[in-house]
């Protein structure tokens, strides 16, 4: 990005640049307005245009990489893998993951998360809590967006119970019964 200085009067006026910006955006909208019409009626059926997903009707699958809905990863018996070390929550930019640790049960670890909450109104979904956890105790490889969970606050604020279930549930049915779960919810809300 070139500072203010390298700029040539003709872009420092923004009005070329402006005018520019909305002959693109007006050419997209024409030339689909123009091919919709044409394609009712039988012809440019070689050409497409581009269309919006009826969401949640379709929903486009998103890639690998995709940074969904965080989730506390288990262990064989059915606890989760968190050792309360913290790095999570201090590795955080937006300062959303809260964590309360606490003595552990059994004697062969030293501690555990006794309360995890992620503030998802607060979160970035940068990642960076997936990077720093040293035991792969927390993924956002749900492939399921952040969803409206209430009117409040407080009902976007993900506790401990919730991220384990999103693990037990792709465990039980697989990777895509989030997905399938969210559309029923927002089906049943019709």
């Amino acid at each position: 990005m070139r500072r203010p200085e390298e700029l040539t009067l003709r872009e420092r006026l923004y009005v070329p640049e402006i005018v520019r910006g909305l002959r693109v955006t007006g050419g997209k909208f024409w030339r689909n307005l123009f091919l919709h019409m044409a394609h009712s009626v039988g012809f440019a059926e070689d050409k497409s245009a581009s269309v919006t997903l009826q969401y949640p009707e379709a929903y486009q699958n998103y890639g690998e990489a995709y940074r969904g809905s965080h989730r506390l990863t288990l262990k064989e018996d059915g606890s989760m893998n968190c050792t309360a070390c913290f790095l999570c929550a201090t590795a955080c930019p937006a300062r959303c993951i809260h964590i309360e640790a606490g003595e552990h049960p059994d004697s062969e670890f030293e501690k555990y998360a006794m309360r995890y909450e992620i503030d998802t109104l607060r979160c970035i979904y940068c990642g960076m809590c997936v990077e720093a956890c040293p035991c792969d105790a927390i993924r956002m490889d749900t492939s399921v967006h952040p969803r409206i969970s209430g009117y409040l606050r407080t009902d976007f604020v993900e506790d401990k119970q919730a991220l384990m279930e999103r693990s037990r549930v792709m465990a039980k049915q697989g990777e895509g019964a989030l997905m399938r779960q969210m559309l029923a919810v927002y089906r049943d809300a019709d």
